[in-house]
């Protein structure tokens, strides 16, 4: 049962420089200080590459998550796929859960500039447990919404970082 967000935006910069910014992990981290803990690509130049794994540690609509993934598909600057298994804790980590996360980023050249997109997606299980877990994501964290902003976020962030150069 998936719960997506879908985020786009036009910046003024090229498909590349766009790319190359937001593949630094430390601009990465930096694009959502209060929800980005850090990431590191497990590569020699600690960036995205076909087949690399990674490790992400930020919150997600106030939960904290420890996400593990790999990028399984990338077309540098026009398209990531990542997949990867975010394990959530609250109350201190007395309670956890695991949840398969995805996302497809997206680079095209406008007229304007670059069109980026950035469309994640949490795959709750299909069960009673899942029912309830995604339920209370929806509707008391306001998940949905949360995972929007998020994204949105380091979208606005890039943009403005490159645009401002």
């Amino acid at each position: 049962m998936f719960v997506t967000a879908e985020t786009e935006l036009t910046a003024r910069a090229d498909p590349n420089d766009l790319w190359e910014y937001a593949a630094d992990p430390e601009n990465w981290t930096a694009s959502n200080p209060n929800e980005h803990f850090g990431l590191v690509y497990f590569s020699p130049d600690n960036r995205p590459a076909q087949g690399v794994e990674f490790h992400q540690r930020e919150r997600v609509a106030g939960v904290y998550a420890d996400l593990r993934g790999r990028i399984v598909h990338l077309d540098k600057p026009s398209l990531t796929v990542w997949v990867g298994t975010a394990t959530y804790k609250m109350f201190g980590g007395l309670f956890r859960f695991r949840l398969p996360e995805g996302g497809v980023i997206k680079m095209e050249k406008t007229e304007s500039g670059t069109k980026a997109s950035h469309n994640v997606y949490i795959d709750f299980p299909n069960s009673l447990w899942g029912r309830v877990l995604r339920w209370f994501f929806l509707n008391v964290l306001h998940g949905q919404k949360e995972m929007y902003d998020h994204t949105f976020r380091e979208l606005v962030y890039f943009k403005n970082q490159l645009e401002n150069r």
